[in-house]
């Protein structure tokens, strides 16, 4: 076999491996932003069951008083 063709053999495989590196990585940022916005949801839910139990809207809209 000519040596050109070993060498895009070489970077072939070698491309093969970084596609699927890639791959698994973008894999697992998608799972970790999926689960992100679950907790996110969750924690928007239990703040406004809070808020709807507790009078926070005086609260909220209230300067503090170093201002």
């Amino acid at each position: 076999m000519s040596a050109s063709v070993e060498r895009l053999e070489e970077k072939v495989a070698f491309l093969e491996q970084a596609l699927q590196q890639l791959s698994d990585e973008h894999f697992a940022q998608q799972k970790e932003l999926l689960d992100l916005k679950e907790l996110v949801h969750a924690l928007k839910e239990k703040l406004v069951n809070q808020s709807d139990s507790h009078d926070f809207s005086t609260q909220v809209d209230e300067k503090p008083p170093h201002y």
